[in-house]
C-alpha cells in the first residue's frame, strides 16, 4: 500500500514540476519550436548561390541531351544555305483551310502585320528609314536570297524566316511556337497569292 501512495504522490510531484517549469513567464518568447526547417524552409534563388548543392549553378541545369517538354528543335542552321534547304525540305504539316487561315490571320495581325501590313503589301504601321523596304508578299519584281519572287517563296522559307529572322527583321522563335509559326505561314502563303 505504500508503495502504491509513494508512485502517486511521485507521479503527482513529476507533473506539477512539469508544469511549472514548462510555463514561460516571457509573453513575446515564441516558445519551443520542434523541426524549425519546417515552419521556415530556406529560402533558395534559381540559380542563385546556396549551401544546399555543391556546385549550384549546375545543380538545376537540364540534363545533358534532353529536351524540355514543349520545345521541339528546329534542326536547320541561321545560314543562307540552310534557309535555302529549309525551302526545299520543310512542308507545312497544316492545311490551307478556312480554320487554320483564321487561325494564322489572328497571329499575324499580332506578329506581323505592324511591318508587313495587314494585307501583306509591305505597308504596316512602322515607318522607319531601316525597316521601311519590307516587300509585298504577292510581289513578283524583287528577286530574293532563293533567286525568285516574294510569290514564289516556299513555305520553308517562310517558316525559317520566322525563325531566325532576315535582314531587318528580327527572330520571332521565341514569341510564336512551332505551331504558330506554322499558322503564319500558312496566313502568309494565302497572301502570296494577291487576292487581298
Amino acid at each position: 500500500m505504500m508503495k502504491k501512495e509513494t508512485l502517486k504522490i511521485s507521479i503527482i510531484f513529476i507533473s506539477l514540476v512539469t508544469m511549472l517549469t514548462s510555463c514561460n513567464n516571457d509573453p513575446n518568447s515564441p516558445g519551443y519550436e520542434f523541426m524549425p526547417n519546417m515552419y521556415r524552409s530556406p529560402s533558395l534563388e534559381t540559380y542563385g548561390i546556396n549551401n544546399v548543392f555543391k556546385d549550384s549553378l549546375n545543380a538545376r541545369q537540364p540534363v545533358k541531351g534532353t529536351i524540355p517538354r514543349g520545345f521541339v528543335p528546329f534542326e536547320y542552321g541561321k545560314s543562307t544555305e540552310e534557309y535555302l534547304r529549309a525551302g526545299v525540305e520543310l512542308k507545312n504539316p497544316f492545311e490551307s483551310n478556312d480554320e487554320n487561315l483564321a487561325k494564322g490571320k489572328k497571329l499575324y495581325g499580332m506578329f506581323c502585320a505592324h511591318c508587313h501590313g495587314e494585307k501583306g503589301d509591305g505597308a504596316g504601321s512602322i515607318t522607319h528609314p531601316v525597316y521601311g523596304a519590307i516587300p509585298a508578299y504577292a510581289d513578283e519584281l524583287m528577286i530574293r536570297r532563293t533567286g525568285k519572287t516574294m510569290k514564289e517563296l516556299k513555305a520553308g522559307n517562310i517558316y525559317h524566316a520566322i525563325y531566325y529572322g532576315l535582314n531587318a527583321m528580327g527572330p520571332h522563335n521565341s514569341q510564336v511556337n512551332d505551331e504558330e509559326r506554322w499558322l503564319i505561314t500558312t496566313y502568309v502563303q494565302e497572301l502570296q497569292k494577291g487576292n487581298n
